[in-house]
């Protein structure tokens, strides 16, 4: 579902030209600090691609989380922001391709509601705090639904494009329409690297942290255990998304956090494509990711 990118001041996304040459010495010279588990993430997603099936269309971020940090300037987020560039990879054009977000916005709309009550914008409930980690945890779409309508979701989409600068982040076209939300594999990367920079400390721990307590079965009864939730080593932070049939297609996505990794795979197949042979693929794809040495 193709979508008009917005369009940001360039002074924004400009580093003065000392910076970034540090930037890249310290990628340059240091080969190791540009290695996702031991392997450089170019081969990981070459790995990944290869490992997923011919019927479908797969987008792969690996990328290297930030980590938390307080204090920084405009100019030294984006520093790490262009470090952390420099130290991750994708396959190209498809990285880039809007897909239906599916699940993937319950992220974006955790992180503004819990960005706005720290800022006193709003008050949340226990019950407010309970739809939250549902709709994380168990992916619940009803308690998603009440979210949306009762914090204004598509205005929270905006605030999380705009904070994290998500060039490929769209609020649904359809009023309501959580689901067909679109966003990219790089945006999403992008999302959960600066996580720990843009998010106040606490409220980032709690977000991984109902990704980190994802339940194998999602509160529809549907079975959360694919892509990278069950292939990854220990309990990395995940969040599952599936839906048919947006255009034709049915989606699958899977992301993880494990150490400071991030790994994004969206993936969308034919409708005839049945979620058992979507899931399959996809799984396979995650099995390629090797386990993290040392973070």
């Amino acid at each position: 579902m193709p979508t008009a990118l917005r369009h940001r001041p360039v002074a924004r996304l400009l580093l003065p030209v000392a910076l970034l040459l540090v930037v890249l010495a310290d990628v340059v010279l240091d080969p190791r600090r540009a290695q996702a588990g031991g392997r450089a993430p170019a081969e990981v997603v070459a790995a990944v691609t290869a490992a997923y099936g011919q019927g479908g269309v797969l987008a792969v971020v690996v990328a290297r989380q930030h980590e938390a940090a307080t204090g920084l300037s405009i100019r030294a987020v984006e520093a790490r922001a262009a470090r952390t560039a420099a130290r991750s990879a994708d396959n190209g054009h498809v990285a880039h391709q809007p897909f239906p977000s599916a699940s993937m916005v319950k992220l974006f709309l955790a992180e503004d509601v819990l960005h706005r009550a720290r800022a006193g914008v709003l008050a949340l409930t226990a019950a407010d705090h309970e739809l939250l980690a549902e709709m994380i945890r168990r992916s619940d779409d009803p308690a998603a639904s009440a979210v949306w309508v009762r914090f204004d979701g598509a205005q929270a989409v905006r605030a999380v494009a705009d904070r994290y600068d998500l060039t490929g982040t769209e609020p649904p076209r359809r009023p309501g329409q959580w689901g067909e939300t679109t966003t990219t594999a790089r945006d999403l990367a992008r999302f959960l690297t600066l996580l720990p920079l843009l998010a106040h400390p606490e409220d980032a721990a709690t977000l991984l942290g109902w990704m980190r307590s994802a339940t194998a079965l999602a509160a529809d009864g549907f079975d959360q255990r694919f892509g990278l939730f069950g292939t990854l080593p220990g309990r990395p932070a995940v969040k599952q998304g599936w839906m048919c049939c947006v255009e034709g297609s049915r989606h699958l996505h899977s992301v993880a956090v494990i150490g400071s990794r991030v790994v994004v795979l969206l993936s969308e197949v034919p409708r005839a494509v049945g979620y058992d042979q979507a899931r399959a693929w996809l799984t396979a794809a995650a099995a390629a990711v090797p386990a993290p040495r040392g973070g």
